[in-house]
């Protein structure tokens, strides 16, 4: 039987899912292997197919498609172990990485020092050349000194060079040329070259994408090649996709061209997995939460669309300007450390124990208490039964990690330490969660949060109650839902063009043209993909802005040519959507900034059973009692235990219960009520 299959690599679990024709459903977890997180993938795959009974070769025979999300770019440059970057750049302009926009992380604090640089002074060359403004020719290239700065790169151990010269976006033919010598003289080098990865003004913008792609390029490329030749070892034939930060997918080849493209491979595939869930419920406004081992991910989808950001500062400094999933993330998991400052202050996160050693109780040589351990010792994790019994947690090691390193020097019982633990978490995540909702001007109370992660529905009834929404969706497979976001995902691609021009003179045939451009384009990359014509679609945009104003508003545009009579309709949106982001609309003319276009590649979507109705009993699937603390109890309480992978379409359930799941555990506290959908997830209600 055939499988699309799809892979996510988190800092401690990697997570696989693989659905079937008919809408079989099988999830795997494994402990990442952050030396070789292909390692971890391998065995998610080998793992996999032992539960079909069939070898990897087997199984892999009868994989169409894997879809994958990959760290390996994040962690490049959150651990700043990325290439060896080389930058050719306009003759006097070798410090505006170190300039960036003049603004310091810490405004208030000059003992902080800027970051370095990703591509160092001393492997910036000035090359002699000039494109004006208008794409006119100013000064032509200096190609000796090209040549004699790639040579220098060389002598150096320069591992990729970025090409960055001014206004490119509007002539990018010194870019070319100088792409072309470096091709020539450096073959070996990975080329990054600002004008295609971001043809848009605003140079700064421009070079740190640009050389954000050469910094993170080699790294991904020897992973996915490496990943690749594992898999046709295997006996894997069939289609590799690489999940990108848009929420899109994207071949290999064009993955390891554009790296950028994947700095938030992992999460951004958190929405599209929420989107399709919400779908089949006709659900359109989703908060979705996602906490794993190492981090807490929160995104919105209103109206049944992801909020999206074009701009974000990896690792805090680092600006990208790419079209991405907006999602904001903090160091809040299960693996989260719990420890004391100075002054006897508790905090918790965002170092993590990650995969190894782990928590406390994995009894892997962990000695710092966790959430994990905490949420072990108020009882809503089952020891036995961690990942269906394959790890056996150690109760006995998370008590003592907490009562020697919180409990003993705060002078508290270790009950106490760890409910502390859990309610610091929670709050964590509660202003993490306010972040994308309250200052955005967005109130929590009207949408319904998906909780996801392995670790996700344990803490969602705190997280929910907390900014007041009334329901929750537990997906039954919650804990693997970027994974699933990877399989449902299209292709995507996104294009840009600069045309900084006054709305009321644009040259509406030249516009026409550079979305034509752009079109063909798509076209070629999709064709490289193997996507036909048939299931290529096109999304145009324009980023407007009134005169006088430094920052644009996206607009998306109806799928008609630009003309006379549809300019009046496209200037009326932007004042609709000004006024929806900014409360207010001007009577000042309006100017068109860049073109926008995103190029879809439409994929085989896997459907998924409805179950039949079980009835309201859930009594067959009690598992037993255990005492579990629940702060409206005022402590340990008798709790039902139920088998979540037993529970049926129609079962209801009263808190307060555990329903354990293998890959997960949901926790209903007393006054919440739990019923199982026809899709087999489960819907929570959190009382007012």
């Amino acid at each position: 039987m055939k499988h699309m299959v799809g892979v996510d690599v988190g800092g401690t679990f990697t997570d696989l899912v693989f659905i079937d024709q008919q809408g079989g459903v099988g999830v795997v977890k494994v402990p990442s292997t952050p030396a070789d997180p292909s390692l971890a993938v391998m065995n998610a795959l080998e793992r996999a197919g032992g539960t079909l009974g069939q070898a990897l070769k087997e199984f892999l025979a009868e994989v169409v498609r894997i879809c994958h999300g990959t760290t390996v770019s994040t962690n490049t440059v959150l651990t700043l172990t990325g290439a060896r970057v080389g930058m050719l750049v306009t003759r006097g302009f070798r410090d505006v990485l170190t300039i960036r926009m003049g603004v310091r992380e810490n405004r208030y604090d000059y003992s902080v020092p800027q970051p370095q640089p990703l591509a160092r002074r001393y492997l910036t060359a000035g090359i002699e050349e000039r494109v004006k403004w208008n794409g006119e020719i100013d000064t032509p290239l200096n190609v000796p000194e090209v040549r004699r700065a790639v040579s220098r790169f060389k002598e150096q151990g320069v591992e990729a060079v970025a090409i960055c010269f001014l206004w490119s976006n509007q002539n990018p033919i010194h870019e070319k040329h100088a792409a072309e010598i470096c091709k020539e003289e450096f073959p070996e080098a990975y080329l990054s070259v600002s004008s295609e990865i971001l043809p848009e003004m605003r140079e700064y913008r421009r070079w740190s994408t640009a050389v954000l792609n050469a910094y993170v390029g080699p790294a991904l490329s020897r992973y996915v090649g490496h990943l690749e030749t594992s898999l046709r070892n295997a006996g894997f034939e069939q289609e590799l996709l690489i999940t990108q930060s848009n929420g899109g997918v994207i071949s290999p080849a064009i993955a390891c061209e554009e790296a950028a493209r994947t700095i938030l491979s992992g999460p951004a595939c958190g929405p599209a997995a929420a989107g399709f869930i919400g779908k089949l419920y006709g659900l359109d406004n989703l908060m979705i939460i996602d906490m794993g081992g190492t981090s807490f991910d929160v995104s919105l989808i209103k109206e049944g669309k992801p909020w999206m950001t074009r701009e974000r500062n990896v690792a805090g400094v680092y600006l990208l300007r790419l079209p991405m999933v907006d999602i904001h993330t903090i160091g809040a998991g299960g693996g989260s450390i719990a420890w004391l400052d100075t002054k006897g202050a508790l905090h918790v996160g965002p170092q993590s124990a990650g995969s190894a050693p782990g928590p406390a109780c994995y009894g892997k040589g962990g000695n710092e208490p966790t959430v994990t351990d905490a949420d072990l010792a108020l009882g809503y994790l089952n020891p036995d039964y961690f990942l269906g019994g394959e790890i056996k947690l150690q109760p006995e090691l998370a008590i003592r990690s907490l009562k020697d390193k919180i409990a003993d020097p705060l002078g508290m019982q270790v009950v106490e330490a760890a409910r502390s633990i859990h309610s610091i978490v929670n709050a964590n995540m509660t202003d993490g969660m306010s972040v994308v909702s309250v200052q955005r001007g967005e109130d929590p109370r009207e949408y319904i949060m998906i909780a996801a992660g392995g670790a996700g529905p344990v803490h969602a009834p705190r997280l929910a109650r907390a900014l007041s929404i009334r329901q929750i969706l537990v997906p039954r497979m919650s804990s693997v839902f970027c994974a699933l976001g990877g399989v449902i995902s299209d292709l995507r691609h996104d294009y840009v063009r600069t045309v900084a021009v006054r709305t009321a003179e644009a040259d509406l045939h030249k516009i026409e043209g550079l979305y034509r451009e752009m079109e063909d384009e798509a076209h070629r990359t999709l064709e490289r993909e193997g996507i036909s014509r048939s299931e290529r679609s096109f999304v145009r945009s324009m980023d407007m802005r009134y005169i006088g104003q430094f920052h644009e508003v996206e607009v998306e545009l109806a799928d008609v040519a630009i003309t006379g009579e549809e300019v009046p309709k496209i200037v009326d949106r932007f004042h609709q959507r000004h006024e929806t982001l900014y409360a207010y609309r001007d009577v000042v003319g309006t100017e068109i900034i860049n073109l926008g276009l995103t190029a879809f590649g439409k994929v085989p979507a896997p459907s998924f059973k409805e179950q039949s109705f079980a009835g309201k009993d859930a009594s067959r699937c009690l598992k037993g009692k255990r005492d579990v603390f629940f702060e409206e109890a005022g402590g340990f309480i008798s709790t039902s235990i139920y088998d979540g992978d037993a529970v049926a379409h129609g079962n209801t359930l009263e808190g307060p219960a555990v329903v354990e799941q293998k890959v997960t555990t949901i926790v209903l506290p007393p006054g919440y009520s739990l019923e199982v959908t026809r899709h087999g997830d489960y819907l929570m209600n959190v009382p007012p």
